[in-house]
């Protein structure tokens, strides 16, 4: 008795949590973007290959986007067993506009995950039916798991109380924050040392890539290519080597080379990992020349150089790439 107590009073606040949260989260998404009980299904269905390192990706005609970049929520109890949460935003794939959150959970002894689509408010009642269905059914299976969903949702709820995130009026997710990616035309390095655009890179195909720990070049696999159009601004670094002198040692200085991306995507720095917009002539990068990494420094930052219809980024199996011989990251 006292069981099934506990089990319909976490299942009432984590419903009544989680239509808060919803309202707060998605408050701006238009009615017409609303999720269908079949989009629900087709979420629910997705497989994550990594819950750790898989943060952002398209799959099915949906992108799933680490809520907040958060790491998952980590719970130990007196059994023994670790319990973890991830939350994903989950947004459609041809306009970006945010549908709801997904939540995962895991069980750290059978490894076992359960998925739990959350609508955005203005999702159709079937697709909230089946986000009850879940809690109730699937809830009251697993031990421990309505408890640490509840927590993770009142937490998330707390935070959004005390400041939230912003969004595009229209309920897309604003572009500065969701793409981290290149011009169609920009040259990725291959294994052989020839070049091809990142438009004709397709997943699976080897390319060369940088061991950020070993500081050595190497060759990675493309596990995943992402394509988004729309209208995006690129940002840029002008680069000359710190030496002033070419790779022969000419006594004419090289002109300097442009890299171009989205403002947030990453690139490897003598200081780190730093995305883009952030770049100033007091920071250093790294160019492959003759198979070593060389140091470039910054002469010129511009925060526009052009305008794009189409931009792709590249995941890879060790995080690092080469695009117009600089080394980059992945998202």
């Amino acid at each position: 008795m006292k069981h099934n107590l506990l089990a319909i009073l976490f299942f009432c606040v984590c419903a009544i949590t989680t239509q808060f949260f919803s309202q707060r989260v998605l408050a701006q998404t238009a009615a017409s973007a609303g999720m269908t009980e079949e989009q629900a299904k087709a979420i629910k269905a997705i497989k994550i290959a990594n819950l750790d390192k898989d943060t952002y990706f398209k799959s099915g005609g949906y992108i799933l986007d680490r809520y907040e970049e958060r790491p998952a929520y980590v719970f130990t109890y007196s059994d023994g067993i670790t319990r973890k949460i991830y939350l994903y935003k989950i947004f459609a794939a041809t306009d970006t506009k945010e549908l709801g959150l997904l939540a995962i959970y895991q069980n750290g002894k059978t490894n076992d995950v359960k998925s739990f689509v959350i609508p955005g408010e203005s999702a159709d009642r079937k697709a909230w039916d089946l986000y009850i269905d879940d809690l109730k059914y699937v809830g009251e299976k697993e031990p421990g798991l309505m408890s640490t969903l509840t927590f993770v949702l009142s937490r998330e709820m707390a935070s959004l109380l005390s400041g939230g995130g912003a969004k595009s009026e229209d309920g897309s997710k604003k572009k500065e924050e969701y793409n981290f990616c290149f011009a169609a035309d920009a040259p990725v390095l291959l294994p052989d040392g020839s070049a091809k655009a990142i438009a004709a890179v397709q997943a699976g195909e080897s390319i060369r890539a940088y061991d950020v720990k070993t500081k050595t070049q190497l060759t990675t696999r493309v596990t995943r290519v992402d394509r988004h159009d729309g209208q995006f601004t690129l940002t840029g670094v002008w680069l000359s080597p710190i030496s002033e002198l070419s790779a022969d040692k000419q006594a004419a200085p090289m002109a300097p080379v442009l890299l171009e991306a989205t403002a947030n995507h990453p690139v490897l720095t003598a200081s780190g990992r730093k995305p883009m917009s952030e770049l100033t002539t007091a920071d250093v990068l790294y160019r492959l020349e003759n198979g070593k990494a060389v140091a470039y420094r910054i002469v010129k930052a511009e925060k526009t150089t052009r305008t794009v219809s189409t931009v792709y980024n590249l995941a890879t199996e060790t995080g690092a790439y080469i695009v117009a011989e600089t080394v980059v990251l992945d998202k």
